[in-house]
Parts: structure tokens; C-alpha cells; sequence
């Protein structure tokens, strides 16, 4: 049998407590950016790429956006064409959600990125490094009717390569996942919600187990810091995973999780 050819890559990287992750086609080194909670760790990350073609910004907290700046103003400097970020506006008045819309608005004017809505069907799926990315949630309603609950309209993203399904939950609650359209929730790589937190909060919430049930993951990333703050991971997805001992768990308490994907036959592995 002759090598595996892996033709894109995930990263997962270790922002700490927070989120950043970069898939990259691996033929022509272009990439796309989902969430940067520190702006250092993602740009190093996106060194290696040729071209940043969009950014994905889940919601407006703090462990999701707060690097965004510095990644928006690296790029500035970096290449020339128009990157898409898509992203819906939030009522966040912390500082760091006023430094990014300063700095969209300031790219947007010099012609850095286009601003897009990301929201259910707002177009079926996005074609970006040669695959589909489709937003399963927020719909249009919760945008606007409750912009300040953050975790509600966190996007919740399905990227669909060859065989291979990879799938980003945000920071959506156990209470969004219920609603989800469920032909496309499942998924070979799952980026789980919340850092692993506590999804069942209310009567019919979604637990762990049933996420994971639906979801039929083979790998399961989460993204804790090292300290576990704010109790993550949960007694809810700890105890979930010894229920599925066939299932990779992986966190990024170690460091970046680089996984590399070769999409036709669905073969995944960790590169050291």
C-alpha cells in the first residue's frame, strides 16, 4: 500500500480557555480561520498558509473574538485580496467587542474583508477551499430578536470535504441543539460546544450523550485551558465519554491538535 495522501488539515489551537481553529487544503496552502480567542498562537498558525481565504466568527465573546484584532491587522499587512468574514452582530458592549467592530470597520473601509451575514440558510452552503460549508445555526429570528443572549446565536458550522464531515459547535447550549436540522448533523470530526461545558440546564435540553449519540463523531475536540476554568470540562461530558470508548477525545490542555484528513477515503490521524 502506498502512503496516505492527506489533502487538507484541521488545527485546533491551544489559545487557552477560548477558541481558534484553522482548516487548511493542503495543495495549495489555503486556509480558512474559525474563531481566534488570542490573536499570537492563530497567526502563527496561519503563517503557513499561502492565502487566508475567510474567517468564521462564532459569537462575541471574549474566548472567541479577543484575537481577532491582531489577526485582522496581520492580515492587512499580508495579502492583497478581500478576505469574507462572516459573522452576525451582537449587543456586546465589552471592550473587546468594541476594539473588534472598530477594527472591521476600519478593514471594511480599506477594502481588507467583506462583511457577511452568517445565519440558516442564508446561502444553502458556502464553496471555500474546495469544499461546503454550511451554517446550521442561528436562524434569522434569533439574531434579531435576542441579540444579547450570545450563546443562543452562536453559529454552529458543518464543513463537508470529500467523505469527511467536520462539525464546530460554538458555544451553542443544549438548548439550540434540539432545533437543529438533523440531516446534517452528523459528523467524522466534532469540534464539541461550550469547551466541553454543561449542555443540560433545563427539562428538554440536550445532555452530552445525546449530542454525541446524534452527532457519531470519531474524533471529539474540545477546547479547554490548562487551569479548566469555569468548570470545563463537566461531570456531564466526562461522564459521557466513558460511554464511548471507541471515540477519539482529544483537548488542547497539551497544545495544538493538528488532525490530517484524507478526504475520499475518510482517513484521519494526529500529526506529531
Amino acid at each position: 500500500m502506498g502512503e496516505i495522501q492527506y489533502d487538507y488539515e484541521a488545527i485546533f489551537i491551544d489559545v487557552g480557555q477560548g477558541d481558534a481553529t484553522v482548516i487548511t487544503r493542503l495543495s495549495n496552502m489555503h486556509s480558512v480561520l474559525i474563531d481566534a480567542a488570542v490573536g499570537n498562537p492563530v497567526i502563527s498558525v496561519l503563517k503557513d498558509s499561502e492565502v487566508l481565504q475567510a474567517i468564521f466568527i462564532t459569537h462575541w465573546h471574549k474566548d472567541h473574538i479577543d484575537g481577532m484584532h491582531a489577526v485582522l491587522n496581520w492580515l492587512a499587512k499580508q495579502q492583497k485580496r478581500t478576505v469574507n468574514v462572516y459573522i452576525n452582530p451582537q449587543d456586546s458592549s465589552t471592550i473587546t467587542a468594541k476594539n473588534l467592530r472598530r477594527t472591521l470597520d476600519e478593514k471594511y473601509n480599506d477594502g481588507i474583508i467583506n462583511l457577511k451575514p452568517a445565519f440558516e440558510k442564508a446561502e444553502s452552503s458556502l464553496e471555500i477551499i474546495n469544499g461546503k460549508f454550511r451554517i446550521l445555526w442561528p436562524r434569522w429570528k434569533e439574531i434579531i430578536t435576542k441579540p444579547d443572549m450570545l450563546n443562543l446565536g452562536s453559529l454552529i458550522i458543518l464543513f463537508k470535504v470529500g467523505a469527511i464531515n467536520l462539525l464546530f459547535g460554538g458555544d451553542a447550549g443544549g438548548d439550540v441543539w434540539p432545533q437543529i436540522d438533523k440531516t446534517f448533523i452528523e459528523a467524522d470530526i466534532f469540534k464539541y460546544p461550550h469547551h466541553a461545558g454543561k449542555l443540560h440546564k433545563n427539562e428538554n435540553d440536550w445532555t452530552a450523550d445525546n449530542l454525541i449519540s446524534k452527532v457519531k463523531p470519531e474524533w471529539v475536540i474540545s477546547s479547554v485551558g490548562k487551569k479548566k476554568q469555569h468548570g470545563h470540562p463537566s461531570k456531564e461530558f466526562i461522564s459521557t465519554k466513558s460511554r464511548y470508548p471507541k471515540i477519539h477525545f482529544l483537548d488542547t490542555t497539551e497544545g495544538n491538535i493538528n488532525l490530517q484528513i484524507e478526504s475520499a477515503t475518510k482517513k484521519i490521524s494526529i500529526r506529531k
